[in-house]
């Protein structure tokens, strides 16, 4: 490993460090909440075939089959093993936005690329962290940015694209699809089809029609048309898969969205805007601050419609100056970062909560158009350089900068909290035959007499807090 490339992996390092340095204040061995759920689901016979080859197998992410099965096994389910995976999932994603922050090259990239990590492996989603049930939602993201990158580097490239490429960008979409990503693989095959598209288009228009050059333009384009076909079928075999599901969702509207739209027509567009801000500043500080005064509320919206802004103009930057000529990661950041506000909405509107985009299970979702927006700025102020580009630069990292930095000060002031909660959470479990279902329903977050039954397996089986 050269120097560079450790320079590269440092800040990856420290964050995963930080991270569990958080998980080691905020978390203790206690399966709660989602938890409930997956015990009486799969809990204790997890080799049962018949729980596993059912028509709906991939909406329940196949790969959380084996991890459930190894920390069962080995681990006596415990939920920090869940956690330590997602930390880890969460690395991965560092990796690969290190091997393309290198491939950026200067000194000034790397300063960026701290800047970057700060934000990557800040606490906005302490949820997904501390809920280990999660972990597979950051080994998604992880797999969707390392699979950006190496668009990245191919679409860079000036030669024809390889057999292996071509089989990696083929199976990559597959893979991800149909073992790991569950519901995430909509919006991730939407970008991925729209870059192809893109990168297609580009071919066609190349004005070079020498014998060498235009057999490296059609290599090129059937390259991007294989790999597009191939994000389509494995998206096909996903929602064939996903039409044998039935969905619960609890204190779900039955109005129809046009009705909602007409009666309330202002929900939406709170609900966008507070979903935006919460780019920059968690949950908790967000609905603190609104709860201040009407004032306050109306600088949170604000605040979100100046990241629309910002997203707006990182789109319009990567075409007006050609960004995409040199690179399409931001781009293709920036999107899917937008697309995941949109696909957030359109599903979560039936709980009629405007907050409910402002959840910091979406942060990392969020945080993929925000590393998109920075590093438009970046490439915009590095081929022109001008006031107007330097400006956007600074305030995109001041503003996310001192957003993310407020956020994790204050998670980490709370997180002792949080385990005084798990504490409390492990007791009353340990003595769950003597609590009544309003304590454990309080405790455990969700309906007494499940958590009863829940509690009940395990203990039988000693598992969790009753290893």
């Amino acid at each position: 490993m050269t120097k560079k490339q450790l320079a590269y992996l440092i800040p990856v390092l420290a964050g995963l460090v930080f991270c569990f340095y958080y998980v080691r204040t905020a978390c203790l061995d206690v399966a709660y909440t989602d938890y409930v759920r997956l015990i009486l689901s799969y809990l204790p016979d997890v080799m049962n075939p018949d729980k596993f080859l059912v028509p709906d197998i991939l909406t329940r992410v196949p790969v959380t089959y084996l991890a459930r099965i190894v920390n069962v096994k080995f681990f006596g389910y415990s939920t920090l093993f869940d956690i330590s995976l997602g930390v880890l999932s969460l690395g991965l994603g560092g990796f690969a936005m290190a091997r393309y922050m290198q491939r950026q090259g200067g000194f000034a990239m790397w300063i960026l690329w701290v800047f970057l990590s700060v934000l990557y492996f800040g606490l906005n989603q302490w949820e997904m962290i501390t809920n280990g049930t999660g972990w597979v939602c950051f080994l998604s993201i992880s797999g969707f940015i390392g699979h950006f990158v190496l668009i990245d580097r191919i679409a860079a490239s000036r030669g024809e694209v390889s057999g292996k490429d071509v089989f990696l960008l083929c199976l990559i979409p597959l893979v991800l699809d149909t073992l790991v990503a569950g519901p995430y693989c909509g919006g991730y095959s939407v970008i991925l089809v729209l870059t192809y598209l893109g990168l297609m288009f580009r071919e066609i228009r190349k004005k070079t029609y020498a014998r060498e050059t235009g057999h490296t333009r059609r290599n090129r384009f059937f390259a991007w048309f294989l790999s597009a076909a191939a994000a389509v079928g494995s998206l096909a075999l996903y929602l064939w898969s996903n039409h044998f599901a039935v969905y619960e969702h609890r204190g779900a509207t039955d109005r129809a969205l046009l009705d909602v739209a007409k009666e309330t027509p202002s929900f939406f567009v709170q609900f966008l805007l507070k979903a935006f801000a919460s780019d920059v500043i968690g949950l908790n500080q967000v609905t603190g601050f609104m709860n201040r005064s009407e004032n306050h509320m109306r600088m949170v919206y604000a605040l979100g419609g100046l990241v629309i802004l910002a997203y707006l103009a990182a789109v319009w930057l990567n075409w007006k100056m050609k960004i995409t000529a040199d690179t399409i990661f931001p781009l293709i950041m920036v999107l899917s970062g937008g697309l995941n506000h949109l696909l957030i909405l359109v599903s979560r509107w039936i709980f009629m909560n405007p907050d409910y985009g402002m959840s910091s299970r979406y942060a990392l979702q969020y945080k993929m158009g925000v590393i998109g927006i920075v590093l438009t700025f970046a490439m915009a102020a590095r081929i022109r350089r001008s006031g107007v580009h330097a400006f956007l630069l600074t305030m995109a990292i001041l503003v996310f900068g001192a957003g993310s930095l407020w956020t994790t000060y204050k998670e980490l002031e709370t997180a002792p909290y949080r385990k005084a909660y798990l504490e409390r959470a492990r007791k009353v479990g340990l003595n769950y035959r003597n609590e009544p279902d309003e304590v454990l329903a309080a405790q455990f977050q969700h309906s007494g007499a499940k958590v009863r039954e829940a509690l009940r397996i395990l203990e039988a089986n000693r598992l969790n807090i009753f290893r």
